[in-house]
């Protein structure tokens, strides 16, 4: 990974060297099979490094170019490529669901603690998925049994368990499972994580006229030369595809036993015993495109690498322009992406904006990012003029606090200490001041869309946070602040 000097970037070098004794240590000790990261200020990289494997069975080496599952990080794919559309004049945030996918308009909401439905107060937008609020609920985690789960979530997770079976081999069919659920509470009311990603990506399908595979690919991936971003790998690219590890509580959960799946320390391996095995895999895929990146702990979403996590990353960073000088957003575009949708009168500290989680990784700032329930994890920092990528693959992180300092491995804390404080707070001061909005973009814009903000017209959401596995989480032993972002 070329790297700029950290003196360039206003950054002090010494607190990386603790996170990265932290980072060889926890892998050492087997509590991670490895990882890598990125940090980046001003646009820059400055620090990069992999430590351990990215196949304990193998013996391949985590590295920048290794394929690891997204799961929910897909979302923020599918928002950027949604905001094209709109740059486009091709919808709005504003837009009704049902205008796109008349299967929602019949909706109703199921009245909290019983079994009586109701009309909504108002109908589904498209702002409304992008932020949670749509009232789209979730499938159970994977702990549960189907007779515990509410009515509603059992729903939903028939709808999955029929996409991991084959039955359904679609999108369309799949969303249009989803509309026949009741909604958990009234649109634009409060903040659920949920299948509203999902129902995003076939709206992107109908809007584009082409499947989320191939609009993702020419609305982003292309453009920002995100070359091994993919479904699934093929075999001639099975060799950098990262083990997936989880603990043996999960293991057992999945599989029933641990039997050909321990592997180091207390690690077992899941999505198959080796690469030909796993569900991405191309062939053993999920058929549905699901643009919220979760069909289950080991189906659905996206591969990436921290290479291409960086491409996307800095272009967000400069808000929406491309290292050529070519736009994939307009910056107003960008700057309404990173907006917090929730109020902090019902929602208290938590926040929420189209791209992912807002202070998540950082508690008490205003940095945003998103990860997935495989580790997964990119952030970007205004304030510091920071962002970074952090990747493992493990969807139970433990705690490191036993085993090193946990401050030292914190990234986002090393972060927050290594740029210079003046440095910040000049950045800070640019941050509060309105930039003049932008026109045209490489899609031929029609137009741009703030998507409104609804804690203008009505109570903004509360947020909702569970323990679900399957939201994106930062990873524990990465980061203090991550704890915050599991649940996220």
């Amino acid at each position: 990974m070329e790297e700029a000097g950290p003196e360039r970037v206003g950054v002090d070098p010494a607190p990386f060297r603790g996170y990265e004794e932290a980072m060889a240590l926890v892998v050492k000790r087997s509590l991670i099979s490895g990882c890598a990261s990125v940090a980046m200020r001003k646009g820059k990289v400055f620090h990069s490094g992999c430590w351990g494997s990215a196949d304990l069975e193998t013996g391949a080496k985590f590295g920048f170019d290794t394929l690891c599952r997204m799961v929910c990080a897909t979302k923020s794919y599918v928002a950027v490529a949604f905001m094209a559309l709109v740059e486009e004049g091709l919808a709005s945030p504003d837009d009704r669901l049902d205008t796109y996918i008349p299967a929602f308009a019949g909706v109703q909401v199921r009245v909290e603690g019983s079994d009586r439905l109701v009309a909504p107060k108002r109908p589904i937008l498209l702002k409304h998925l992008m932020s949670h609020t749509s009232g789209i609920g979730y499938s159970g985690d994977v702990s549960d049994r189907l007779e515990d789960l509410d009515p509603d979530t059992a729903s939903y997770q028939r709808a999955l368990n029929a996409v991991i079976s084959g039955k359904t081999r679609s999108l369309a069919a799949f969303v249009s499972q989803l509309a026949k659920v009741p909604l958990s509470f009234h649109p634009g009311y409060k903040y659920q994580y949920s299948f509203a990603f999902d129902v995003l990506g076939r709206v992107v399908e109908i809007v584009s006229g082409k499947r989320l595979d191939r609009c993702l690919q020419d609305y982003v991936f292309g453009p920002l030369g995100m070359k091994s971003t993919m479904w699934a790998a093929p075999d001639s690219q099975l060799d950098r595809l990262a083990a997936y590890y989880a603990n043996s509580s999960t293991c057992k959960s999945l599989y029933g036993g641990l039997k050909g799946r321990k592997s180091r320390g207390k690690l077992c391996r899941i999505d198959g015993r080796s690469a030909r095995e796993s569900h991405w895999r191309k062939g053993r895929q999920a058929k549905v495109l699901s643009g919220g990146g979760y069909l289950g702990y080991v189906y659905g979403g996206m591969l990436s690498t921290v290479r291409d996590t960086v491409a996307f990353v800095k272009m967000l960073y400069n808000y929406g322009k491309l290292e050529n000088g070519c736009r994939l957003l307009k910056k107003s575009t960008v700057m309404a992406m990173e907006k917090n949708r929730l109020s902090a009168k019902t929602s208290g500290d938590d926040r929420v904006c189209y791209l992912g989680n807002i202070g998540t990784y950082r508690e008490g700032s205003s940095e945003y990012g998103m990860g997935g329930a495989a580790c997964t994890y990119w952030n970007i920092d205004r304030a510091d003029e920071t962002a970074a990528v952090w990747f493992t693959q493990n969807c139970d992180m433990p705690e490191f606090d036993e085993f090193t300092d946990p401050k030292k491995a914190d990234m986002w804390a090393v972060m927050h200490q290594a740029p210079s404080r003046s440095s910040c707070q000049s950045a800070a001061a640019a941050t509060a001041a309105l930039p003049p909005r932008e026109s045209g973009n490489m899609h031929g814009s029609k137009r741009g869309h703030d998507g409104g903000d609804e804690s203008a017209t009505q109570p903004a959401p509360q947020a909702v946070l569970s323990a679900s596995k399957k939201r994106p989480r930062a990873p524990t032993s990465a980061s203090a602040g991550a704890k915050r972002a599991r649940r996220s």
